[in-house]
């Protein structure tokens, strides 16, 4: 390893991997930090929009066949009103359907072809700025050693839990508000189509909203509720329903895991940086309503890689560059929350 990179990435998730793609195309040293082994999990809906397909295959090239799970392909979005109602919304008028993927994979196959040197088992402790240049401290647990590496620019791809941004700015990250969400993955059945992703809107069911979907032969569901909510009550209520009305068959459950988010994308309250220091992804406040973040973090990634190698010739803002690149996409964030809102006949994160 170096000592002295252009540019650190922290978070080897879409975003990151995206700002690092770049980065290394236009010839800068980059180095990415990974806290988990990779590859890593990540609770996600799997689903890769027609946008994130494009800047996919633009950048990255064709996904290949084992980042796919079984079905390969989903039609649609099927929203439910109550427990026996829906409206579906397709992917595409030409029932070609989007991919169905593991993030696992997906993310792991992004991030080894940036270009970029990769380092997991390596969490993020810190930062100091000293003479223009940015001390990045980290610590590596397969090794249980601490580090420190030097960069011109700091991108922030960590995830709705930005340690970073709550560095920078400690009122901003205090008046935050929060949502849990829940996943379960077990062996069954159910009656509900595979080929499409399932929301249900049903307050009882999750304060946010709960989803259902199938991942090789996998009975993939999940709910989410605001922080301190009671998340076990609705996912038991959710799950009596799943299993009354649609048939659900359980076995072995497989895995169960939460993640945290906020509510940064509903308010259009995005934080994207400071002086060399820049956020992508969740991290900014870019995600759309129902969760789908990967075309906004693909999108941002690319754009923070942009600012940078614009912002750094002479006489260029680096922030004021990545706020005008993002202007569309941070619109495109909020109108997504209020179409939501729209579908579901309520406010979609009553945090």
């Amino acid at each position: 390893m170096k000592d002295t990179y252009d540019s650190i990435v922290v978070g080897s998730g879409p975003s990151g991997a995206a700002a690092a793609k770049k980065l290394t195309d236009e010839g800068a040293k980059v180095l990415v930090l990974e806290k988990k082994k990779l590859p890593r999990y990540k609770i996600c809906s799997g689903i890769i929009f027609k946008k994130s397909q494009e800047i996919t295959e633009r950048y990255f090239g064709k996904i290949p066949d084992s980042v796919y799970v079984k079905p390969k392909l989903l039609k649609g979005v099927r929203f439910w009103s109550s427990d026996e109602n829906y409206s579906d919304w397709p992917f595409s008028k030409n029932n070609e359907g989007a991919p169905n993927i593991w993030r696992s994979e997906y993310d792991y196959w992004l991030i080894s072809n940036s270009g970029a040197e990769v380092v997991d088992c390596s969490e993020f402790k810190g930062f100091e700025i000293e003479n223009n240049v940015i001390n990045v401290h980290y610590f590596d647990s397969s090794k249980n050693k601490l580090h420190q590496v030097k960069c011109r620019y700091l991108v922030s791809a960590e995830g709705s839990k930005s340690k970073i941004r709550a560095m920078l700015s400690p009122e901003f990250e205090r008046n935050l508000k929060w949502f849990i969400a829940y996943q379960n993955y077990y062996e069954g059945q159910s009656q509900l189509d595979p080929y499409f992703y399932h929301g249900f809107l049903d307050q009882k069911y999750g304060e946010v909203y709960a989803w259902f979907s199938v991942k090789d032969d996998l009975q993939v569901f999940g709910t989410s509720v605001r922080k301190g909510g009671k998340v076990f009550p609705c996912l038991s209520t959710y799950r009596q329903m799943l299993e009354k009305v649609h048939g659900l068959t359980l076995k072995k459950l497989i895995r169960k895991t939460s993640c945290l988010g906020n509510n940064m994308c509903t308010t259009g309250n995005f934080y994207l940086g400071k002086g060399n220091i820049l956020l992508v992804g969740e991290a900014a406040g870019f995600l759309n309503a129902f969760g789908e973040g990967i075309s906004c973090a693909l999108s941002s990634g690319l754009f923070a890689a942009e600012a940078i190698c614009t912002g750094s010739k002479p006489g260029a803002d680096v922030i004021s560059v990545y706020t005008e690149l993002t202007k569309k996409e941070r619109r495109q964030t909020t109108v997504s929350w209020k179409l939501g809102a729209k579908i579901a006949g309520r406010d979609l994160m009553p945090l």
